[in-house]
């Protein structure tokens, strides 16, 4: 309902101005008994109200995270969303025989790109601030890799946070083309700039300060990242900082309330069947995450890298986006 409210401009449309039913259709030539059945779900749904007058507004809370025009607004990422109604419908497919949807291999052109880098996009700007202040780098960082960047906004926010740093991003061809234009419209072009790669097979160009992993290792096998790691301690300078941020399965922990821990531990399952899939893969937990290579290393939340080689030192695990509210 909600995503259709986004796609079809319904929530943008009420967002801008009060209005009814029958004048949100005409103005956005949609169906009038469809658009006035839809709008009747987001009143009763709690997203819409209706006056006395019969104009309808979105709510206040609605207005500051589905307004396309909120700073914090996230209506890119429900219209994302609707993507994932064609996912679920392989479910039995994966079941069945294993195989994953693998939405990643889709060509640089389809219009899939686009709703899936600014959905990102949308999730990034709520946490970004918050992530560039928990990445410690080294002193004069003059240069970070940001793999599998997308959007390039984590990288961004660092380099509006360090003067003198500029970042690569490293990403598939079609999220790299979405991510230029998002960092050209942001005015930093000349400090963030896109290299098309794979990041299971791509080499990562040394001299690095900082190597970001952000949102990347749910999409990978624990056989892949061993190498992935190995690649990273190649590309940095001595001292130079991994940073892993990722959404992780909590290991378990004794003691607490029995219901807090069904629900963290359905929310994980839930998760570790979608990543399954959608990329093949599974929901780590920051052990898990560095499998075969010892002690873990990480700065963002539930971040972790392993102790391959001496190069690796454990510097802090932290949890960012935690003050993000709704209200």
């Amino acid at each position: 309902m909600l995503v259709a409210a986004v796609r079809t401009g319904i929530v943008a449309r009420l967002a801008s101005a009060p209005a009814g039913p029958e004048e949100i259709a005409e103005d956005l030539c949609l169906a009038p008994t469809p658009t006035r059945l839809l709008i009747d779900c987001l009143i009763a749904a709690g997203h819409a109200r209706q006056g006395r007058d019969g104009s309808v507004r979105l709510t206040r809370r609605d207005r500051r995270w589905l307004d396309p025009e909120s700073e914090v607004g996230v209506a890119r990422f429900v219209n994302a969303c609707g993507d994932y109604f064609d996912w679920w419908r392989d479910l039995d497919r994966l079941i069945e025989t294993g195989a994953s949807v693998e939405h990643h291999d889709r060509g640089p052109e389809d219009p899939y790109w686009r709703r899936y880098v600014l959905g990102q996009l949308d999730l990034a700007r709520l946490t970004a601030p918050e992530v560039a202040r928990r990445v410690v780098l080294p002193e004069n960082a003059g240069s970070v890799l940001d793999v599998g960047g997308g959007h390039g906004w984590y990288s961004a926010t660092l380099c509006q946070r360090h003067p003198g740093l500029t970042a690569t991003v490293l990403d598939l061809p079609g999220s790299v083309r979405i991510g230029r234009e998002v960092i050209e419209a942001a005015g930093l072009a000349h400090r963030v700039t896109f290299v098309e790669g794979d990041a299971r097979t791509a080499e990562f160009p040394g001299g690095q300060d900082a190597v970001l992993f952000f949102n990347l290792l749910h999409h990978l096998t624990e056989t892949e990242m061993p190498a992935l790691f190995a690649r990273a301690a190649g590309a940095l300078k001595p001292g130079g900082t991994l940073a892993v941020l990722d959404a992780f399965a909590e290991p378990p922990r004794p003691g607490g309330r029995a219901r807090a821990r069904v629900r963290a531990n359905a929310a994980a399952t839930h998760l570790a069947l979608f990543v399954r899939l959608t990329s093949g893969s599974t929901v780590h937990t920051p052990r898990s995450s560095g499998a075969g290579c010892a002690a873990p290393v990480s700065t963002g939340r539930g971040g972790c890298a392993p102790r391959a080689s001496p190069a690796w030192r454990f510097t802090k695990h932290v949890r960012v986006g935690e003050r993000v509210t709704v209200r």
